[in-house]
């Protein structure tokens, strides 16, 4: 959910002013308020209200992360997989990265609506209130590693030093 915010720090190394058009598809997650009653509502009894959307949602933002990495790649202008080049910012195209984004936040916001509800039917009453800080710690863990934990494995003097000693490979020469 927080690699987008990662994207448009990498998105400087094209100077592109683009970058608010990435804060739109952010701002789905806030509307998910709206879309909570209809997840709520609608559910397979056989299957069960929370794994009725939790499952599909998972499948299809796994296909959509897997196979869309080629379509992101050449929307933004990285299909040759030779680097950056002058002509590769002419080729950017910030509504497909805009509309790549806004599904998956549609999809990671449904999910939120449905872990939530989970977490209100599995916990207690006593632990009730302890949901949401489990919530947020693992939302900040999570914006951690992808927005740190990305900028660590794609800086090449960081993958020398430390990952290629640390996993035990061969040093990229």
């Amino acid at each position: 959910m927080h690699l987008p915010q990662q994207q448009p720090h990498q998105l400087q190394k094209w100077h592109t002013t683009h970058k608010q058009s990435l804060h739109f598809a952010r701002g789905l997650f806030s509307l998910k308020l709206l879309w909570a009653p209809i997840v709520d509502a609608v559910y397979f009894k056989g299957f069960g209200r929370r794994k009725s959307w939790l499952v599909p949602v998972q499948l299809v933002a796994s296909f959509i992360m897997i196979f869309g990495s080629g379509y992101v790649e050449n929307q933004l202008g990285l299909g040759n997989g030779d680097g950056v080049t002058a002509t590769d910012m002419n080729h950017f195209d910030v509504k497909g990265v805009t509309a790549f984004f806004f599904v998956l936040y549609f999809l990671m916001a449904t999910q939120d609506i449905a872990v939530d509800g989970w977490a209100l039917t599995m916990l207690s009453r006593k632990n009730r209130g302890r949901g949401p800080v489990c919530n947020s710690i693992g939302q900040n863990l999570g914006y951690f590693l992808a927005f740190v934990g990305f900028l660590a494995l794609n800086d090449a003097e960081s993958s020398e030093k430390l990952w290629r000693p640390l996993l035990g490979l061969k040093s990229n020469p």
